[in-house]
């Protein structure tokens, strides 16, 4: 019982780590979770944000 347990846990871990492809606005960044389409990783505090800020 205990073993079929920790599979589904380590299954739904796994799952997790796949499905994070990219950082929203705001979200941190890392190079194996790039920032979302037209978003910004800013490098002092490795935050995405949009360019539209700065127009």
């Amino acid at each position: 019982m205990r073993f079929s347990f920790l599979v589904t846990i380590a299954a739904l871990a796994a799952s997790m780590s796949v499905t994070a492809q990219c950082s929203g606005d705001g979200d941190l960044c890392f190079t194996d979770s790039p920032c979302c389409g037209g978003l910004y990783c800013m490098s002092y505090g490795d935050v995405c944000f949009s360019d539209s800020m700065t127009a």
